[in-house]
């Protein structure tokens, strides 16, 4: 779900890509991220997510307009490896709003891409929605290999919503952009056509801050803010995680959130985020505690 900052004046969408282990999710963000222009793009970071690895950064596509007067930054993400806890992939796609499927064109992990596709039902329906939903590209990769799988096998296999698809070479940077790009405008478009009330639309930092809880435990893992489910925190790591490096730009009457400490996996699903908030001269050290469990 797209998030608005009044202050920026921003929308936020969320990409996802997903795709069984070494199919080249992490090849393609590093592969996009060396083609945007420094002026267009974040920092790429990695942070973990319980055992597992998170890769993250975001971008304002040029030349695409604005909605409402609004420019719209895109935040990119995807898990490495093979991931532990299938959790993960759920609290990542929490409020998604464009995904690429990455397929192995290696015909031996065929099953491997049905089961991802499968994760990427499950996670998605926890949220009630469905991949039909959601704007998506299957992107075929590894088109190299000497016994590619044949397009139309893996569209057979894989591509029952009659999805775009891709074929690519990641880690030669061909169809990288094509997938992404392609998705862009059909994340670009939905935004247009489903309409954003942006009256409606607050700023979320008088809701997300807590007065500070008195028994502070030594954090045990390190996790984003929009991980905690909250619907008004899902792309919220750029106004509450890097402070004002990661926007050189903010006005210095904006207030400034980060992050006092490393977040915090409490029991039964729960977690706790140290804050330190900076505004007219002012710091004051809060937690925010939030579930990250679906209700």
């Amino acid at each position: 779900m797209a998030l608005v900052n009044h202050a920026k004046k921003e929308i936020n969408a969320k990409i996802v890509y997903i795709g069984p282990a070494s199919a080249g999710k992490a090849t393609n963000l590093n592969h996009i991220f060396g083609k945007l222009k420094p002026s267009f793009r974040g920092t790429f970071k990695s942070m973990n997510l319980q055992n597992d690895r998170m890769l993250f950064f975001d971008f304002i596509p040029s030349g695409q307009g604005t909605l409402s007067g609004y420019r719209i930054r895109f935040h990119v993400y995807t898990m490495t490896g093979e991931v532990v806890h299938a959790p993960s992939w759920k609290m990542v796609l929490k409020g998604v709003d464009g995904v690429v499927f990455v397929a192995d064109s290696d015909p031996g992990r065929m099953a491997e891409n049905v089961e991802s596709l499968k994760l990427l039902d499950s996670c998605l329906g926890a949220y009630e929605k469905a991949l039909a939903d959601v704007p998506c590209v299957i992107q075929c990769n590894k088109r190299d290999l000497p016994r590619a799988a044949g397009l139309d096998e893996m569209g057979q296999a894989l591509n029952r919503h009659r999805l775009p698809m891709f074929p690519a070479v990641a880690r030669k940077g061909e169809g990288v952009l094509d997938s992404m790009f392609n998705l862009v405008k059909m994340v670009l478009k939905n935004l247009r056509e489903r309409g954003l009330d942006l009256d409606r639309q607050t700023e979320q930092l008088h809701r997300m801050a807590q007065p500070a809880a008195p028994d502070h435990h030594e954090p045990s893992s390190t996790v984003e803010a929009w991980e905690a489910g909250d619907e008004t925190g899902a792309h919220a790591r750029d106004e509450i995680g890097n402070g004002p490096e990661a926007h050189p730009e903010a006005d210095e009457g904006e207030p400034v959130v980060e992050f006092a400490g490393t977040p915090e996996i409490l029991d039964e699903g729960h977690l706790r985020l140290p804050l330190t908030i900076r505004f007219d001269g002012k710091e004051k050290k809060m937690t925010l505690d939030i579930s990250l469990l679906q209700g």
